[in-house]
This record gives C-alpha cells, sequence and structure tokens, in this order.
C-alpha cells in the first residue's frame, strides 16, 4: 500500500534509506553508501508539503519511501528507497506512480529524476516504468541545478543520467 508518510514514521525513513543503498556497494559505489542520508528536517518538509509517500508492508510496516521536490516550475523524484527484501513486489513502481500523479495535479506535465547509468535497479528500472533519458542540453535551470550539486558531492558525472516522464495518465488512487 502506499500512503502519506506519518510524522512518527520520519525517523525510519533515513535507515531505509542507508539500508537500501547498501546494495550500491556491490557496483563499486561506495560512495552512495557514504554519503548522509536524507535528513529528518527535509524528510518532515516533504511530509508537510504533501510530497513524501511511503510503502507498507501487508502489515503495515514502512518498507521505502519516496520524496519529490518541487522548485523552479519541475518536479524530481529526489528519493526513491525500498528495502532490498521487498523489491521486485511493485513497492517502487507504485511509488513512481504516486508521485507522477501528484506532480500532475500540481500543474506539472514531467516528472524527473537523477539515476546512476549502468546500475541495473536505477536507470532500466525507470526506463521499464516509461522515463527517458534527456540531453544534458536540455535540461530546465532547476535540474542542472540539481545536477551540479550532486556531481559537486562526488557523484561521477559520466554515470549520472537524468531521465522525464510524462506525468499525463496518471492516476491518484490509492494502490
Amino acid at each position: 500500500m502506499i500512503r502519506a508518510a506519518r510524522r512518527h514514521e520520519i525517523p525510519l525513513l533515513p535507515q531505509i534509506e542507508n539500508a537500501a543503498d547498501q546494495r550500491y556497494r556491490r557496483t563499486g559505489l561506495d560512495l552512495v553508501v557514504d554519503m548522509p542520508p536524507h535528513s529528518p528536517a527535509s524528510l518532515e518538509a516533504g511530509r508537510r508539503r504533501g510530497l513524501l509517500w511511503v510503502a507498507t508492508s501487508p502489515r503495515n510496516r514502512v518498507v521505502g519511501f519516496v520524496l519529490v521536490e518541487t522548485k523552479g516550475g519541475t518536479a524530481w523524484i529526489e528519493q526513491l528507497s525500498v528495502l532490498d527484501r521487498w523489491q521486485g513486489r511493485g513497492f517502487g513502481a507504485a511509488l513512481i506512480d504516486r508521485s507522477a500523479a501528484a506532480a500532475h495535479a500540481l500543474g506539472h506535465q514531467a516528472l524527473y529524476l537523477t539515476t546512476y547509468r549502468g546500475v541495473a535497479w536505477n536507470e532500466p528500472f525507470y526506463r521499464r516504468r516509461g522515463f527517458v533519458e534527456m540531453r544534458r542540453g536540455d535540461l530546465p535551470p532547476s535540474l542542472r541545478r540539481v545536477l551540479l550539486t550532486e556531481i559537486g558531492h562526488g557523484h561521477p558525472s559520466w554515470r549520472r543520467v537524468v531521465m522525464t516522464r510524462d506525468t499525463q495518465g496518471a492516476c491518484l488512487q490509492p494502490r
């Protein structure tokens, strides 16, 4: 099930992000694991803006989340994390669909994200969900700043890709 995050769940989300990031070690991207997760303050700000959703198990335990940002006329997935043992069950796809629907409801025609090229559970996963790679010269200024910030934090430029998908047809029905 996908639903809005609750205030008392905020402390769980950095732990989920850290745990989900552990798989990057297998690809040689230790820098992802070594970076701090999103702060409780930034997650709470997303919750208050209605841009933070969680995926819950059948026992209502939080197993993943998505945080969306909106700036400069764009909406993008800032963070998507699902615990390893819950991956492959549709939670990530449902969180993406919820993000696209919310972006559409806010008047955005597109949803963006940045991810890693050549990592099996990143770029190919997003392609299967309707995202396409953008040329860097076509990036809106707000996304250009996001990408430059990520590169400034040590993400290898050649491995970062910006992707977008249409929000048209996205539905806000609960899952």
